[in-house]
């Protein structure tokens, strides 16, 4: 049955719950995010069952209809249906027991994941956006057709680069948002971590001295606070993701309190010279290098892998390459994200989303495959299915070739990971390095560009794509069953 998207928001609205029921909605590029008074009033069995919905996931504290490309407007539909506030947000009738007792059944895992998605979610589009400009702007530079001191490269630079530069201040507004704090306030603390006397101090300052000396954890100090080391990268924080989502989260908790215990009269203006001032010394003296030694211990565990002669690579990149995308079903993958994104920022590549990039290609490749296989029998409906679902593979959206498809017939499914797994290994022997965090699918070429390495990871990424995509390509001609996927689709 084909989807009615004029009605399909109403639907949607009354399966969950109802208006009343809706406490907060926001969308990703595939998926409406509900944030419900009363899970339990939603109707699962048959949302999930609504033509235009391809899956419904109850993934902790948030409920997720994965609706596909047409998500923007089904939520722009909502949000003028329901009226509902302010970028999806609505008033909070429920009481915080009710709250926290849904989060404690959620899991700590599940929370994380949640919490992850949606400071980083809202940021998607732009990120990829200025990770496409930036990357075919050094594409230009390492092809020699422009000048690094010429004004056309410093402007356009300046929007690739700015962005990512200034990431902390824009995750801090986001991150705000997600733990329902001054959003403002946010901003500033994530201001503090890219201001330019810090992220300068290591070129300013002489080395002060060594905490950890002899271990792998060892880090360098330029200056003390009453004292106490002030250990950051040497770049400072500039584009780093978790020590400000970890910041505004303490943050959010201290004004949480301080709003309780000041009183009236002098709350307003003492609340954020608190926060601010117990905030981001903890984030610069505990946070910060808390945070670098963590990932700085997963960069080093992965970097051991690839120091593993032929078959250490080969593993990693398998692994990443093949579970990706099951990662990306569970909400998983903001972790390899956010990891990448910091790895990115202290070492100026990154092992882990270099691998997982090929998993849209890979979609393309084996989703071209299906079309023509339905094609040959005539199979309309999984045309109708599998055609658009393939077309969201080149901007880098997986959801709908997934739900609708891979995962109904299961051997597809499979394949995708084993053709992920074939490409990923490939990358990983080459020891392809991605440079940024940018466009997916077709537009993820100009992230494996560098002024420094040139092309040289570019031509790497393509054949491990080339890899995994042939051989996603042949072997789902193979294994298509037309009379499987009549009666399963």
């Amino acid at each position: 049955m084909a989807a009615n998207y004029e009605t399909l928001p109403g639907d949607i609205v009354r399966l969950v719950g109802g208006k009343q029921n809706i406490k907060g909605l926001t969308h990703c590029m595939t998926r409406l995010r509900f944030d419900l008074a009363d899970y339990s009033k939603a109707n699962t069995d048959v949302l999930s069952k609504t033509a235009g919905v391809l899956k419904v996931i109850n993934s902790g504290s948030q409920y997720q209809v994965v609706i596909g490309n047409k998500v923007e407007s089904v939520y722009e539909a909502i949000m003028e249906q329901t009226g509902v506030p302010g970028g999806g947000m609505v008033e909070d009738d429920t009481s915080e027991d009710k709250d926290v007792g849904s989060e404690k059944k959620s899991g700590i895992i599940n929370r994380l994941m949640d919490t992850i998605s949606g400071v980083l979610a809202p940021t998607l589009h732009v990120l990829a956006a200025a990770g496409i400009i930036k990357g075919l702007i050094a594409l230009t530079l390492t092809l020699g057709w422009v000048s690094d001191t010429s004004g056309l490269y410093m402007l356009l630079y300046s929007i690739g680069d700015g962005f990512y530069y200034f990431l902390p201040i824009i995750l801090g507004f986001t991150a705000a948002r997600k733990f329902k704090m001054n959003e403002i306030l946010g901003a500033a603390i994530g201001a503090t971590l890219v201001y330019p006397s810090m992220v300068n101090i290591a070129s300013n300052l002489a080395v002060s001295g060594t905490v950890f000396a002899g271990t792998a954890f060892e880090m360098s100090y330029y200056n003390t606070f009453l004292g106490i080391p002030i250990v950051m990268p040497g770049s400072g924080y500039t584009s780093s993701v978790i020590p400000i989502i970890i910041a505004v989260y303490v943050a959010a908790k201290l004004e949480k309190a301080l709003k309780k215990s000041l009183p009236a009269a002098i709350r307003g203006i003492l609340t954020p010279v608190i926060v601010l001032l117990v905030t981001v010394v903890f984030t610069y003296l505990v946070i910060g290098p808390v945070s670098m030694g963590i990932c700085g211990v997963i960069a080093m565990f992965v970097t051991f892998l690839y120091n593993i002669p032929v078959i250490g690579g080969i593993v990693a990149g398998a692994l990443i390459g093949g579970g990706f995308g099951i990662l990306v079903m569970f909400g998983l993958h903001w972790v390899i994200i956010s990891l990448g994104l910091s790895t990115i920022a202290v070492q100026g590549f990154d092992y882990m989303l270099a691998c997982g990039s090929i998993g849209p290609m890979i979609g393309m490749a084996q989703g071209i495959a299906i079309c023509i296989a339905a094609a040959r029998h005539k199979n309309q409906k999984v045309m109708d299915l599998a055609l658009p679902g393939t077309l969201s593979q080149i901007c880098g959206v997986g959801e709908p070739l997934m739900y609708s498809v891979l995962i109904p017939l299961k051997k597809e499914l499979y394949l995708n990971i084993l053709s992920g797994c074939v490409g990923g290994a490939v990358l990983g022997l080459l020891g392809t390095r991605i440079y940024m965090f940018g466009g997916s699918g077709l537009f993820s070429f100009p992230n494996f560009v560098s002024a420094a390495s040139g092309t040289t990871d570019l031509i790497k990424y393509c054949i491990g794509v080339a890899a995994g995509c042939i051989f996603a390509f042949a072997a789902e001609l193979v294994i298509y069953n037309n009379d499987k996927a009549k009666k399963l689709l």
